[in-house]
């Protein structure tokens, strides 16, 4: 176990308790916690029993879940709930007329996050049901949109830590993605072959506010029948509506 950093703040350890739930771990125990923290287990149980009283844990017998207050407080983030609203039709346009599954994904801390999924009518669905929540940053279109079009902090971090595989596909060399995220920017759009999902592909544009990638437009759907040539121009222009809608309520 990672040794717990002296001083660091309740606001801190709050922090690290929300960030290890995920899709794939949405239930965790005492000891569990510790572990995926590095935090003490009298330091977890004490601050997760004040995080339960106020709401933002629940629990059950010895095992915790993020409290629905999350979600309430997430729904009040003006920038986040006006451009979910005004994507929805982007979304189910782009759904329609490509006929794969489509995701709306916002940059978080630390990894991807997938807000809004349309489901295609002939099981392009599959692709997005077999991927969690949240994802990281380099294995993916949506990521890299984000990262290339993003807050360079954001990539400065993803750049300088370990690039996890996903897929024998999944890049990892820091100098190649550095390369693939400038193709990116030249091309306006990102391609994912294979790096997160095996089988799965995706073309995914980005949506701007001030200059900055806020969030993704992304196709995905089996690797057979991801036709870039094809998704590109209706990804990147509906990207490009979005953008001017967002930001023409934002004036």
């Amino acid at each position: 176990m990672m040794a717990e950093p002296d001083g660091d703040s309740l606001l801190r350890k709050v922090r690290m308790i929300l960030g290890v739930f995920d899709t794939g771990a949405p239930v965790l125990g005492l000891s569990e916690l510790a572990r995926r923290t590095g935090l003490a287990k009298t330091t977890v149980h004490r601050v997760a029993t004040e995080m339960v009283d106020v709401g933002l844990l629940n629990r059950h017998g010895r095992r915790y879940e993020l409290g629905s207050l999350l979600f309430e407080l997430g729904q009040r983030v003006p920038r986040t709930r006006d451009l979910r609203l005004l994507a929805a039709r982007y979304l189910e346009d782009l759904a329609l007329t490509t006929r794969e599954t489509v995701v709306l994904a916002f940059p978080g801390d630390l990894d991807v996050l997938f807000l809004e999924k349309y489901f295609s009518q002939r099981g392009g669905g599959v692709a997005v049901t077999r991927v969690e929540g949240r994802v990281p940053f380099h294995c993916g279109a949506s990521g890299k949109a984000l990262l290339a079009f993003g807050d360079p902090a954001i990539r400065g971090r993803v750049l300088a830590a370990p690039l996890r595989r996903r897929t024998q596909w999944t890049i990892t060399e820091p100098a190649r993605l550095a390369a693939e995220l400038e193709q990116v920017r030249r091309q306006g759009y990102a391609v994912d072959r294979q790096e997160l999902v095996a089988g799965y592909g995706a073309v995914g544009a980005p949506v701007f506010s001030a200059g900055i990638a806020v969030a993704a437009l992304t196709v995905t759907g089996p690797i057979d029948r991801l036709d870039v040539q094809r998704l590109a121009p209706v990804v990147t222009a509906a990207g490009r509506a979005l953008t001017r809608d967002f930001e023409s309520v934002n004036d």
